[in-house]
């Protein structure tokens, strides 16, 4: 009786996540990314939602993680089909494994004289593009280490790779809602701004969507700020 009655209570907030997790879903699976008018179309909607959902939720504080982890496991299987840099974190991570630094080759320098060091090298090399592929990668130490980790779990599957880093990712952003939350505390600011990041459609389809590794970065930046704020002038700068 409980629930059927938090859920009447709770209509149009519900009836509002229910279309964000279809359109989601519709981005995650069936966009093409030369069709302008459905990205932008779902780009509007989703922001439209987003900001509904914040109106008349935001202190609902459950409901709006539950609807975050939610929209973030839509994606968990998709490739993503606006950028193609995932390829060159699944070729750096393999590479890493097979013994190479991948600092000092490109996979260009191995696919055009015939070499293979790694599963699947041509389909990731074909998948990162001949201007991705002749360049020395640019991903830092801790990338790196998210690459190689992916490579561990999902060495000879492309799509078992996508979701290791999608998880990875999504870690890092509950990260970011746990240190977030508390560092706001201490800010005395309003707990609910961390939705503003954790429900914003731009957040989850570039990060989580398309496996840009940025959110791991504020991961480290939020805690890092979290950490100093903490310290209560007991760090010092010499």
């Amino acid at each position: 009786m409980f629930n059927l009655t938090l859920i009447k209570s709770n209509k149009l907030p519900i009836l509002l996540s229910f279309i964000s997790g279809v359109f989601y879903f519709t981005f995650a699976y069936d966009l093409a990314r030369t069709d302008d008018i459905k990205l932008l179309s779902l780009y509007v909607a989703l922001f439209f939602l987003f900001y509904k959902l914040l109106q008349l939720q935001k202190y609902n504080t459950r409901f709006l993680i539950a609807s975050a982890f939610i929209f973030r496991v839509v994606f968990i299987f998709a490739i993503p089909n606006l950028s193609q840099d995932f390829y060159r974190f699944i070729w750096d991570g393999r590479l890493s494994l097979e013994g190479f630094n991948p600092y000092l080759h490109t996979p260009a320098s191995f696919i055009l004289k015939g070499e293979f060091p790694v599963a699947q090298a041509q389909e990731l090399y074909a998948g990162m593009g001949a201007l991705n592929a002749s360049h020395f990668t640019n991903y830092p130490p801790v990338n790196q280490l998210c690459f190689i980790i992916a490579s561990f779990f999902a060495g000879k599957s492309i799509v078992g790779s996508v979701v290791v880093l999608r998880i990875l990712i999504i870690a890092a952003d509950f990260g970011i809602l746990y240190f977030g939350t508390k560092l706001l505390k201490k800010l005395k600011l309003p707990i609910h701004n961390i939705f503003l990041y954790l429900l914003n459609p731009f957040i989850i389809i570039e990060l989580t969507g398309n496996l840009h590794f940025e959110g791991v970065m504020i991961f480290f930046l939020v805690w890092s700020l979290y950490v100093l704020h903490s310290a209560n002038g007991k760090w010092r700068v010499c």
